[in-house]
């Protein structure tokens, strides 16, 4: 948290000298979950390119540990529940690199974040959790089909990204406060390794529907769990660069 404050307070710094620069805040971002990462002990490996181009890249979901790993590879921003923007700190730096919100209950609102959606991956890159939520199991839990019609609609490239973890203790699936799993983590063990896994860009119009997106999508996710395993081998060296 005192990080993510320091790189907003830096952020807030730089608009009075030179305005306001979603980019600008992209590279903080990123360069705070690289940081992030190593004061938490967590080791990545990157498998795959990062595309030069926006995309809408849509992984599986573990921990909030998913946010500053993925933060640092890809340099993206992200679609999030409402609530998170009235977050102290965290709101802040979210609205800073263009998040875009949806309140999830509300439909109309979800029509607007889509339309917000649609606008941002004009300019960036956004990461989105299909599952809406994190988990336990295996494989990932369903993808929600509403996103990908939109993604179908709009012909927007779809790259899917999978995170894998050297060690259970990194999911945050049981009813524990964040600051207390944290808390479990960082003494539970020194390091841990975490692997993610770049995809090919999926092709919309290369499938008839938005549910044909979704299934070629979760496949894509799932297939470096079922190929390598659910956590990653103690054999693997990383590859995460400063």
């Amino acid at each position: 948290m005192a990080s993510a404050a320091g790189h907003l307070c830096l952020y807030r710094l730089s608009t009075v000298l030179r305005g306001r620069s979603p980019a600008r805040a992209l590279q903080l971002f990123r360069h705070w979950g690289r940081r992030t990462c190593r004061w938490l002990g967590v080791e990545v490996t990157v498998h795959g390119v990062v595309p030069s181009r926006p995309c809408l890249y849509v992984a599986n979901h573990r921990s909030y540990l998913d946010v500053p790993v993925l933060a640092g590879v890809l340099g993206a921003s992200f679609l999030s529940r409402a609530d998170v923007a009235r977050w102290w700190v965290i709101g802040g730096a979210a609205r800073a690199i263009g998040t875009v919100f949806v309140e999830r209950d509300d439909p109309r609102a979800r029509m607007r974040a889509a339309r917000a959606l649609a606008r941002r991956l004009c300019t960036g890159s956004v990461v989105v959790f299909p599952e809406g939520t994190t988990g336990g199991e295996r494989v990932p839990g369903a993808f929600q089909p509403g996103l990908f019609r939109l993604l179908h609609r709009v012909r927007i490239p779809v790259v899917p990204v999978t995170i894998r973890y050297g060690d259970r203790l990194a999911y945050w699936t049981d009813d524990l406060t964040l600051a207390r799993h944290l808390r479990r983590f960082v003494t539970g063990r020194r390091r841990v390794r975490a692997a993610v896994h770049i995809g090919q860009s999926l092709d919309a119009e290369a499938h008839p529907d938005g549910q044909s997106l979704a299934a070629a999508a979760y496949g894509a996710v799932c297939a470096p769990i079922e190929t390598l395993g659910e956590l990653v081998s103690d054999a693997s060296r990383p590859r995460f660069g400063d």
